[in-house]
């Protein structure tokens, strides 16, 4: 047994039970400091698992690790450490471990810490009942988070959050059970030769399947518990979602689409169509939503004034792209790697500029105690380097080339260009979409950095603000990351992302002829992108001049009062319906034979009992 197995069989387990030990054991026993100890050990812990992970990528390079644990659930518990996940879970204890140095707040590392575990859990699960089970476990953990201030906004913000994420996790649940029932199965595993002989029911796995992630992920029309939370949750703990835990959302899509619909490349059928009809149909569905979460995440944020709320639409709009991108390789089916590609690093830089984004809003209002960039102005004088660093991730999620948003979104910029190349020529107009969408961006956060650090600054705002030495430290790590990877876009997808395409069901050849050695220098992609900043600049100053951002949505298109309201309020009034309609009566109206009748069923129960 080599060093990387050796890791995941012994080495992670190990640390897993010596944080626990430290939990139970070490720290009820510490009256002073616990707190300290308790941050310093998570921090430990989330370094510790982060490089034993990165230690294994000269083997998963090879082929993936594989590890079960029997005797749970009669199933057994399956890990896989693969080239899918492998990238996710760096991203994930980075992410972590900086937004943990960054907060000023007081963060329960404990449930910082089974957050993590229940993150990687989700990635490293190698079936789909223990994807459900971590899932599930970071859904309530990431709520503990957010509501252990216990404050009015944070409670508000938390029940929303769990109300979706108990939504989410049953439809999940939903797709797991009728795929059991009819595949036979609770694997990762190619099942389009299954799917073609199946009827309708197919379609109803794969929405149970897509909408249950989307909710998770922020997709249309699932989207509005995002700025919800966001606005009310500290700025760790919306930086933590955005940056990580949404993208669960995105990584369950992306599974169900590149492998459960998928073909089995081993049989050598990956090229027969009628197998991926499936693929293709919700492929289809999934493009769309994409193109409308991009769509409605843009336009709701440049309505906004306070940054918390503009960032996490600008999430929505980010992760339609991701969407998008995870259609396009379910549509395309074996000619589809650009797509598969394109949204995984999306996912990554999406994470990497998105979360130093909210770092500056947590920096800018540490200082200022403001959220409304419209009270704002002229702090890059006052806070120059946290200026410097939020030019950089403005300059990342927008596209500018030399930056790491220019690379993923030209990736996804030819996935969708593909789709109407080799599909449905709706997808024109997919792809006009998108390049308006790119410009609404560029508006966007030219409206957000003019704001707060570039127009003259208000009488009296932010006299005593200044950068903040820890939070710069933080926030240049990431931003050294955006930096780089715009500077080399070739690095990642070739060491990584690429191969990992190669272990799925698209056709290597084209895969070498268009994803190797891309060229992202074209001069057709570096010219859009100087059309689509030409047209966010006269977006700008049109809607600055005309104050066309302060839009409101009509009343018919808000989702939360169609999906959410009408959720919550059944959720609510069923049981009190119960309670007046039946209890109520059987109670005070019957009450002798309501105490016969439950005396017969414990008599039955009794007798039962003796007798078997």
């Amino acid at each position: 047994m080599n060093l990387a197995r050796l890791i995941i069989q012994i080495g992670l387990p190990f640390l897993f039970v010596a944080f626990i030990a430290l939990e139970l054991l070490i720290l009820p026993l510490i009256e002073k400091g616990h707190r300290t100890v308790r941050r310093n050990a998570a921090k430990g812990f989330i370094l510790l698992t982060t490089a034993m992970f990165l230690f294994t990528l000269p083997e998963i390079l090879l082929e993936p690790i594989v590890y079960r644990i029997g005797g749970v659930f009669d199933y057994g518990v399956f890990f896989r450490v693969d080239l899918l996940n492998f990238p996710l879970l760096m991203l994930s204890g980075l992410l972590f471990l900086v937004i943990g140095f960054y907060s000023r707040e007081d963060i329960h590392y404990l449930f910082y810490t089974v957050t993590y575990i229940a993150t990687i859990g989700t990635l490293l699960a190698g079936d789909l009942l223990t994807f459900f089970l971590f899932f599930e476990i970071m859904t309530f953990s990431s709520y503990a988070l957010m509501v252990y201030h216990r404050g009015d906004e944070q409670l508000e913000a938390g029940f929303v959050y769990i109300y979706m994420g108990i939504i989410g996790g049953l439809m999940i649940l939903s797709g797991i059970l009728l795929l059991s029932a009819y595949t036979g199965t609770f694997q990762w595993t190619n099942l389009a030769v299954r799917f073609s002989e199946l009827g309708m029911i197919k379609y109803l796995i794969g929405f149970f399947f897509v909408a249950g992630f989307g909710i998770k992920a922020g997709m249309v029309p699932f989207h509005f518990w995002i700025p919800r939370i966001y606005d009310g949750a500290p700025i760790a703990v919306a930086a933590l979602s955005s940056g990580v835990l949404i993208k669960v959302g995105a990584y369950g899509i992306l599974k169900v689409v590149s492998v459960i619909f998928s073909v089995d490349i081993s049989r050598g059928l990956q090229f027969y169509p009628m197998l991926w009809r499936v693929s293709e149909h919700i492929g289809f569905v999934i493009i769309w939503m994409g193109i409308l979460t991009m769509i409605v995440g843009v336009f709701m944020a440049l309505q906004q004034g306070s940054t918390k709320k503009m960032l996490a639409y600008h999430s929505v709009s980010q992760m339609g792209y991701v969407i998008m991108g995870i259609g396009v390789a379910g549509y395309l089916g074996y000619i589809g790697p650009m797509g598969f590609v394109g949204s995984l690093y999306h996912m990554l830089n999406h994470s990497l500029f998105k979360v130093l984004l909210f770092m500056v809003a947590g920096a800018v209002f540490y200082q200022t105690g403001e959220t409304n960039m419209y009270n704002m102005g002229g702090l890059w004088r006052k806070m120059p380097v946290t200026a410097l660093l939020c030019f950089i991730a403005v300059l990342g999620i927008t596209g500018m080339p030399g930056f790491n948003g220019y690379a993923s979104k030209t990736m996804l910029h030819h996935a969708i260009d593909e789709a109407f190349k080799y599909g449905h020529p709706s997808f024109e107009y997919a792809e006009w979409a998108f390049k308006v969408v790119s410009a609404g961006t560029v508006c966007s956060f030219i409206k957000f950095f003019y704001f707060i650090f570039l127009r003259r600054q208000p009488e009296g705002f932010g006299e005593e603000a200044r950068d903040s030495k820890r939070m710069a430290v933080s926030m240049a790590v990431l931003a050294v990351f955006i930096v780089f990877i715009g500077l080399f876009p070739n690095w990642l997808p070739e060491q990584i992302l690429i191969p990992a395409a190669m272990a799925f069901s698209y056709d290597a050849g084209f895969i070498g002829n268009y994803l190797t050695n891309m060229n992202f220098w074209t001069v057709k992609d570096l010219t859009g992108m100087v059309v689509i900043y030409a047209l966010g600049f006269a977006m700008f100053l049109v809607g600055h001049r005309f104050h066309l951002f302060h839009l409101k949505l009509p009343a018919w298109m808000n989702a939360e009062k169609f999906i959410y309201t009408p959720v919550t309020t059944v959720c609510e009034k069923f049981p009190e319906f119960c309670v007046t309609r039946y209890e109520k009566p059987i109670i005070f109206g019957d009450t002798l034979i309501y105490a016969l009748i439950l005396c017969v069923i414990m008599g039955a129960l009794v007798i039962s009992r003796l007798v078997f």
